[in-house]
């Protein structure tokens, strides 16, 4: 089955992330969870909590199938970072499968100007 990158923060839109990962865990996928720091839990809007998996700088578009970036203030929050934004560009690039909730949109848009 796929292994999906899903970028995410604090603030993120808590049913947004929960409810597409059930899904996509249950259809027998991987979502691993990226953010600057590894090892650190992030808070979304409602107070759900979610480890993160890996760095965004251990990490490339070549290791995954697909990209998920769920939404909330998140999405804001990561757009500023410009090593998140060139790993989104990277999917976008390569013409990899890309989904993104709500507000997500607004990192893919940042990383395609």
């Amino acid at each position: 089955m796929a292994k999906i990158a899903t970028v995410i923060t604090n603030m993120f839109e808590d049913a947004e992330f929960t409810s597409p990962k059930g899904a996509l865990e249950a259809a027998g996928h991987e979502l691993i969870t990226i953010d600057t720091t590894a090892g650190i839990e992030v808070e979304g809007k409602h107070g759900e909590k979610v480890k993160i998996d890996k760095d965004i700088d251990e990490v490339s578009a070549s290791e995954f199938d697909a990209l998920f970036i769920p939404g909330g203030f998140s999405p804001d929050i990561l757009r500023v970072d410009d090593r998140i934004v060139a790993f989104v560009k990277e999917f976008m690039d390569e013409m990899k499968p890309t989904f993104a909730i709500c507000h997500g949109p607004q990192l893919l848009i940042t990383a395609k100007t």
